[in-house]
């Protein structure tokens, strides 16, 4: 998922990083494409009952048009089972495949949401919002709600959304984290 270049002169590197750019490979990312993680879905996976590629660089670059202002980044992995190859559990916000009963009785594609994982400081695996599974198509609804609830509600302090996560115990995790949501 990174890309590293050796021997570029320095004088080409500024068209270097043009040519990359027009090829969907930028060398200055914005903040969620950073952080967005999955695995390969169900295009290559036997296991996956999603398709989880496509739908993570769509989130990513929905997530960076709705919140461009955003100063902090939130890791957001993609699964498509419970193996964890893009490993939800230590996201920030991981989303887990699933499948969902439409009002209409047909299934759709859906995810269960896992919040506040991380690594170093205050690591650990993310915690499952019970209850709660996000259709495929209103992720990026449903992930720019948690985040700008989570910018509402961090306080002077200013803690990481892993930490503010974290700090919530189960019945306000997930009051705080059920917008719309299929059940």
């Amino acid at each position: 998922q990174k890309l590293v270049i050796l021997d570029v002169e320095r004088d080409a590197g500024s068209s270097l990083a043009a040519e990359l750019d027009r090829l969907d490979l930028p060398t200055m990312p914005g903040l969620f494409r950073k952080g967005v993680m999955a695995c390969t879905g169900i295009e290559f996976c036997k296991l996956a009952i999603v398709e989880t590629k496509g739908r993570a660089r769509w989130l990513a670059e929905e997530l960076d048009r709705r919140l461009p202002g955003f100063d902090e980044e939130i890791r957001v992995h993609v699964n498509g089972c419970p193996n964890s190859c893009a490993r939800f559990q230590v996201a920030d916000i991981g989303l887990m495949s699933a499948l969902a009963k439409r009002p209409d009785g047909t299934r759709s594609d859906a995810f269960l949401v896992h919040l506040g994982g991380g690594f170093g400081d205050g690591s650990g695996f993310g915690r499952k919002v019970k209850g709660v599974r996000v259709l495929a198509e209103e992720s990026a609804d449903y992930v720019e709600t948690l985040v700008r609830r989570y910018r509402a509600r961090r306080g002077a302090d200013a803690p990481s959304f892993g930490e503010f996560v974290r700090g919530l115990d189960d019945d306000e995790l997930t009051a705080f984290a059920t917008p719309e949501v299929a059940r």
